[in-house]
């Protein structure tokens, strides 16, 4: 609300951007790089073992060996265990969804149909708070995904099954990300990051199970005997601490900060990431029309965060207290 001053009887500033917003916003920042960096770590895996087994490695060592620290902390509910569980199963559905849709379609399509969650965002909040969301957040968030499609390259729909597919993925990432504001709010962040891994893991394991994805390739056994190759650990154990554990922990906290939809424009810097780290690591140079992308990006992020708006403005307001560190 706009006040006057009694001094000079002008209208007031436009009230900015609190520090936690700030703060929310780096630690997302710092969560895209590790994402970034992640994705150049799974290609160079990619030789070694399938995707399922690298996921099940992933998220299994995470949610494994992290439940004696779900444990000593606060007590969870059986409801509320359900829900870290569920946004665990959310993430691991849409991280296969995107591997299965790359067997159909090139890579390049599947990344911008999955860059979707950050319209479908917003649209499912609006859904469920029964509310429009606001025209700045709907602005910023067509000018990032612009920029997502000019970074990624050129896009071509086609009826193939992959492309339904990639679609999964970005509404299953959406979820994910609401499922993550949700539930960052009955219990601590370590606690979840944890019970998240190991309902990716859970549910990695079961899709292997049926599929068998695990008949054709030893790797699994290998992970339980200690045989691979130091390099092959080493990258492992990135995902592992930096590229799970961490990164969970950087995402509810910073959610926590933020507002979803302003959480999945901020995701967005995930594919600029994975371009410079391809760069410094394969040498692969970006065109001027990624350039522009990743520039489109950054502005919408900018535009978002210099509107001096309050966040109930922006957002679908929410009724809940953020849960509070013990």
């Amino acid at each position: 609300m706009v006040e006057l001053t009694p001094e000079v009887g002008m209208r007031s500033a436009k009230p900015r951007r609190s520090r936690t917003f700030w703060w929310g916003l780096g630690a997302l920042g710092i969560l895209t790089a590790i994402w970034g960096y992640s994705n150049i770590v799974i290609r160079q895996l990619e030789h070694s073992m399938s995707p399922a087994e690298l996921l099940i490695i992933r998220f299994g060592l995470v949610g494994l060996l992290g439940l004696p620290w779900v444990f000593r902390g606060p007590r969870i509910s059986p409801m509320r265990w359900l829900g870290g569980l569920a946004v665990g199963f959310f993430l691991a559905s849409a991280t296969l969804a995107q591997a299965i849709s790359m067997e159909s379609i090139p890579v390049d399509s599947v990344a911008f149909i999955t860059a979707l969650y950050v319209i479908l965002t917003p649209l499912f909040m609006a859904l469920w708070r029964r509310r429009m969301p606001h025209r700045i957040v709907i602005a910023a968030a067509l000018v990032s995904l612009i920029g997502v499609g000019l970074l990624v390259g050129h896009f071509t729909v086609t009826a193939a099954t992959g492309t339904l597919w990639a679609l999964l993925a970005a509404v299953v990432a959406t979820l994910q990300i609401i499922g993550t504001a949700e539930v960052s709010r009955v219990m601590t962040t370590i606690q979840l990051a944890i019970v998240e891994a190991l309902g990716a893991f859970v549910t990695l394991v079961v899709y292997a199970l049926i599929t068998h994805a695990h008949a054709s390739n030893p790797h699994l056994f290998a992970a339980v005997t200690g045989s691979f190759s130091w390099a092959v650990w080493w990258r492992l154990g990135y995902l592992a601490v930096l590229g799970t554990l961490v990164a969970v922990w950087l995402q509810v906290w910073g959610q926590s900060q933020l507002t979803a939809t302003e959480a999945a424009l901020a995701f967005n810097m995930e594919p600029v990431w994975t371009a410079v780290f391809a760069w410094l690591v394969f040498a692969q140079w970006l065109r001027w029309l990624q350039v522009l992308g990743a520039a489109l990006i950054v502005a919408s992020l900018v535009a978002l965060s210099v509107t001096g708006e309050e966040t109930s403005a922006l957002e679908i307001p929410d009724a809940k207290a953020p849960y509070r560190e013990h």
